[in-house]
């Protein structure tokens, strides 16, 4: 088991769509206080289109675009 699955487990991210980054672990501050960041990426192929609802063939969809998104565990 690797590392990340570990990590996964501790967090309970249960989503398989969920990748971490090259170097997740950073130390940083926030809101003047001393914390711990975890890089990671949701990331998946779109079955159909939302808009038009035409399926996705031979990858013909794709989705673009990102989100930064802070979790706050207790």
């Amino acid at each position: 088991m690797s590392i990340t699955n570990d990590i996964r487990m501790l967090i309970d991210i249960q989503d398989s769509n969920v990748i971490f980054e090259h170097d997740f672990f950073q130390m940083g501050t926030f809101k003047g206080n001393s914390c711990k960041f975890i890089k990671e990426k949701l990331s998946f192929t779109p079955t159909h289109c939302d808009a038009c609802g035409i399926v996705n063939q031979n990858y013909t969809i794709y989705k673009n675009g990102t989100q930064t998104s802070r979790i706050t565990l207790p």
